[in-house]
């Protein structure tokens, strides 16, 4: 499958080696640099999946998954945010009219970083919510005007009723550094604190809504992309960096491993049957085509998945979610998607196993991207173990017990 063609990856491929350049800049600033976020922001690469009426492009979301693995090949950290930061503007093109101008009305460049997890405390008011709580792994977050929380609303005899999302603008949250971390370093996750902040309803959502699909944003963008189910969209925002970053270390590997390939062979013909010094190259160069052959699996597996999931949405004009796309082709795809990230891991420890000593400098890509690997991996909706036995159990005829599908 050849690569998916918009103006905004060629763009991305032609800021290719200044976003290479950029990133120890981003690792050492342990966030990305304002030359990384520019070029991410000129290029039109974060507005991919924004809505049209707000400055947004409204691509094939396939474009998206295409421009992550792109940006991630030069900077892990770059494609990394790409994701999680750009993702979100689909997600605020779910929201009612009101929210989405708020938001981008005075500037269609804003982010907004996340961290959804289910850890805020909300108690209901009038009008909206009063929210508190800490979040940790918001990305992208010293460069975002915005953010999604999660969190679970409590009765008054602090019994859970349900779970929520909340939207923030920058007053009414403190990003708290932490990031000292060995892969992802530009990233810049960095913790999020609220105290006791007002939310109102239109800027909240019941995770049983969004699931559902139950969504007001589609009521004014009504564009197919906007009725894509939530995982379909939000999975690959976490995973498709990852085949990317291995992209990258495989570029980088074949020439440490010509150089080693140069003063490791003996001049002169073979000593014999067995030559150990010339079957060395032999064996990297084996495992170099196996790699090349995994990453290239992961992505079209992604790609093609994304598309079967999009084409469901082309022909159900009067559906939305879950209910325009069949669970076996949303199941198939959650497991394809934790197994992507887990043939990048693997492709990634492989190539780093050849790119000998001189892959160990840090000036050297590869360990920088062999690290943004390790540390991607590591996101809770990469685990493969929980995604496959639901999906196996479900072979068997078991009910699929993902909420995520």
């Amino acid at each position: 499958m050849r690569p998916f063609s918009h103006p905004a990856i060629d763009a991305l491929r032609a800021s290719g080696e200044e976003l290479r350049g950029q990133a120890a800049v981003c690792a050492d600033e342990r966030r990305l640099s304002e030359t990384t976020a520019k070029i991410l922001r000129e290029t039109g690469a974060m507005r991919l999946i924004q809505p049209a009426r707000y400055g947004g492009l409204e691509a094939d979301p396939r474009c998206f998954v295409e421009a992550m693995m792109t940006a991630a090949e030069y900077d892990g950290a770059a494609g990394w945010v790409l994701g999680v930061v750009g993702v979100h503007n689909w997600h605020i093109g779910l929201y009612p009219d009101s929210v989405q101008q708020e938001v981008w009305g005075a500037d269609p460049d804003t982010w907004i970083s996340s961290s959804y997890n289910y850890v805020g405390k909300a108690r209901r008011v009038a009008g909206g919510f009063r929210l508190t709580g800490r979040w940790g792994f918001s990305s992208g977050c010293e460069h975002a005007g915005w953010v999604f929380v999660g969190g679970v609303v409590f009765d008054d005899h602090d019994q859970p009723l349900e779970m929520r999302h909340f939207l923030l603008p920058r007053a009414d949250y403190e990003i708290i550094d932490v990031w000292n971390v060995a892969g992802l370093c530009g990233s810049g996750s960095n913790d999020i604190k609220v105290e006791d902040s007002f939310v109102p309803d239109a800027r909240s959502m019941s995770w049983p809504d969004l699931q559902a699909h139950k969504c007001p944003g589609t009521e004014v963008n009504t564009s197919p992309l906007f009725r894509v189910p939530w995982g379909s969209m939000f999975l690959n925002a976490v995973t498709a960096p990852l085949v990317g970053m291995a992209r990258g270390m495989l570029d980088e590997s074949v020439a440490l491993v010509k150089q080693r390939m140069a003063g490791y062979l003996p001049p002169g013909p073979p000593t014999g049957p067995f030559d150990a010094k010339r079957m060395w190259p032999a064996v990297s160069m084996a495992r170099l085509a196996e790699v090349s052959s995994d990453i290239d699996s992961a992505r079209l597996q992604m790609l093609d998945n994304l598309g079967d999931v999009y084409e469901h949405v082309l022909d159900r004009p009067d559906r939305a979610g879950p209910a325009a796309v069949p669970l076996e082709v949303r199941a198939r795809a959650r497991r394809d998607q934790v197994m992507a990230a887990r043939r990048a891991t693997d492709a990634a420890n492989t190539i780093f196993s050849l790119a000998g000593g001189r892959g160990l400098s840090l000036k050297s890509p590869v360990q920088r991207l062999w690290r943004d690997t390790q540390a991607g991996a590591h996101h809770v909706v990469n685990g493969a173990d929980q995604a496959l036995t639901s999906y196996g159990a479900w072979m068997m005829g078991e009910p699929l017990e993902d909420m995520l599908v």
